[in-house]
């Protein structure tokens, strides 16, 4: 997972869109285009093959929501509530979340590509075997988050709180956790080469392997 500089992409999101209402959601047959919709809730039952493309969302819930291979491009989620939401097998491209609520969020099995996610509340969400690539988590929340053989590449955590963070069995060659805070962290030893860590981070690392360090 190459880390740096970001070669993110940003949403492709027009301006003065069409305000729209929640409930005028399921009337378009499962392809929501161009739209601004703000408030409501798009939760409360499953929603299956929906498409959203080009659109802005300000204080949507979309809280223990099911949605099986929803799509959503070129959005931008600005205060949403994702609590619960299963995500499972969906697909994110040139997205962003910007201080939305992901507490218990399901990307297991994902596809995200070109994402930011800033200022968010990701408490327990879950990324496990999800595909990541060009991802950034900018002074997110992320304790007890799970990132369980995720993969891809350009994934990077700045200046996230990210305690208790699993991140077993996925590649951390790269990836730059040196401005993020933890006490303790899931990895797997064969796949911790080439990560970014501060000194102090550097000596938690070094007794995960084994090593007895010596204090000065």
């Amino acid at each position: 997972m190459a880390n740096g500089k970001t070669k993110r992409q940003k949403p492709k999101v027009a301006s003065g869109l069409e305000e729209i209402r929640t409930e005028d959601c399921r009337r378009r047959d499962g392809f929501v285009e161009n739209v601004h919709i703000i408030g409501g809730m798009l939760a409360g039952g499953e929603e299956t093959r929906v498409v959203f493309d080009g659109c802005l969302l300000e204080d949507v819930s979309f809280a223990n929501a099911v949605f099986h291979e929803v799509e959503f491009v070129d959005v931008i989620f600005e205060t949403c509530d994702f609590s619960n939401v299963q995500f499972e097998h969906a697909v994110f491209h040139r997205c962003e979340m910007r201080g939305c609520k992901l507490t218990g969020a399901n990307f297991a099995n994902s596809k995200l590509s070109h994402m930011l996610f800033q200022t968010c509340d990701g408490r327990y969400v879950n990324f496990s075997f999800a595909e990541l690539k060009e991802i950034d988590f900018v002074e997110c929340q992320l304790p007890d988050s799970d990132f369980y053989e995720s993969g891809g590449t350009g994934f990077r955590f700045d200046n996230c709180k990210i305690d208790n963070i699993n991140l077993s069995e996925t590649d951390l060659d790269g990836v730059d956790l040196s401005t993020s805070t933890y006490e303790r962290i899931e990895v797997s030893l064969t796949k911790v080469g080439g990560c970014i860590v501060s000194q102090e981070q550097a000596i938690g690392f070094a007794r995960m392997l084994g090593l007895t360090v010596k204090e000065e």
